[in-house]
């Protein structure tokens, strides 16, 4: 199994400084939220699991809603239907990496408030994805007031670009279910603290006070087909950005890349073992290999990804076994009991009728 990605107690305050918080505040927002707030207070090695961060900037995107005047009534009505919800939803029904990219430039065109978005140019060597983040003006800084969900906005500052372009780095290999080797970060301002810092975010040389902010990588990435769907992007939200961050474990791990790219999008059928292995730009001799070393195999992450779905779906209550059992792919309904019997121990109707 994967271990979620932790985040050091400075990637965690700096984050979180965004919003103008000091460490004092954060500690209380994790003491009131049943997180250790070792890490807020330096204590040596401390780190903030991916899960738990992600149930902290929830929690402060809900104070910095309240602080601007949302009533407190209307709160969750706001961030259901917040504009980065539908661009979310709206991104993930292209095809391909590049038509789901497209759809996020040209949402941000229309939504943005200065109408400002990102565009991908390719040549044969690489991908240039550049993002117009406007002027940067000295001293600029993020606050609460710069963190709307009703409204698509770029964040000012060194900080807002950091961000924006983790962040959408991070999504777009989750779109596609593979952790996209980057060529080159550039930014287009002086650097903030270690350059070090940013190399290790990205995992790729950082290069500042160029006369472009964005990033570059390989032109085959565009090609790799979308595995997302519209439950995947409500579980990804509601922990938003955790599931983001833990993208980086795709980064080393050949279980979760493989995992990545079978997705949760069962309306296509799933990729062959030929398949995956001609997306990681490996053999299939070579992956097996490397699953194996990993304590698992190919079809033990198939059927792992249709447990897991199916679970999610009997827990949904939208979907009866026979119907389960279509969307999974399997031959009948007969043989899908008989697999989720042997994976859980109950027949499809016993999980749902014990609400396990």
């Amino acid at each position: 199994m994967v271990v979620p990605r932790s985040l050091s107690a400075e990637q965690a305050i700096a984050t979180a400084s965004l919003m103008g918080l000091s460490a004092a505040d954060l500690r209380r927002e994790a003491a009131e939220l049943g997180i250790d707030d070792s890490v807020f207070i330096g204590a040596p090695g401390a780190t903030l699991t991916a899960r738990d961060f992600g149930r902290l900037f929830i929690s402060l995107i809900r104070r910095s809603q309240l602080a601007a005047g949302v009533d407190v009534e209307a709160l969750d009505d706001v961030l259901a239907l917040s504009s980065y919800r539908l661009l979310y939803l709206y991104l993930i029904h292209g095809d391909t990496l590049a038509s789901c990219l497209q759809r996020a430039a040209g949402y941000f065109t229309r939504f943005e408030e200065s109408r400002r978005s990102f565009k991908l140019a390719e040549n044969e060597a690489q991908v240039r994805w550049e993002f117009d983040l406007g002027v940067l003006k000295p001293g600029e800084q993020p606050g609460p007031q710069d963190f709307s969900m009703e409204q698509l906005r770029w964040l000012p500052g060194l900080p807002g670009r950091m961000l924006a372009l983790y962040l959408w780095h991070r999504t777009a290999s989750w779109l596609i279910g593979n952790f996209i080797d980057l060529g080159s970060v550039h930014f287009d301002c002086e650097p903030y603290g270690s350059a070090n810092d940013y190399v290790a975010a990205f995992g790729a040389p950082v290069y500042f006070n160029a006369d472009w902010c964005g990033m570059t990588f390989h032109p085959r990435y565009l090609d790799a087909p979308n595995v997302q769907n519209e439950r995947a992007v409500q579980s990804m939200l509601a922990t938003f950005p955790a599931e983001l961050i833990e993208v980086d474990e795709l980064a080393s791990s050949a279980t979760a890349r493989v995992r990545g790219l079978l997705g949760t999008d069962f309306s296509v059928e799933m990729p062959s073992l030929e398949q995956v292995a001609e997306r990681l730009f490996t053999t299939t001799a070579t992956l097996h290999r490397r699953l194996r070393e990993e304590g698992t195999s190919f079809q033990k992450l198939k059927d792992g990804c249709r447990r897991d779905a199916a679970i999610t779906m009997l827990r949904g209550g939208e979907k009866s076994g026979a119907a389960i059992a279509d969307v999974l792919g399997f031959s009948d309904p007969s043989t899908f009991y008989r697999a989720f019997k042997k994976w859980t121990g109950m027949t499809p109707q016993e999980f749902k009728s014990r609400g396990a």
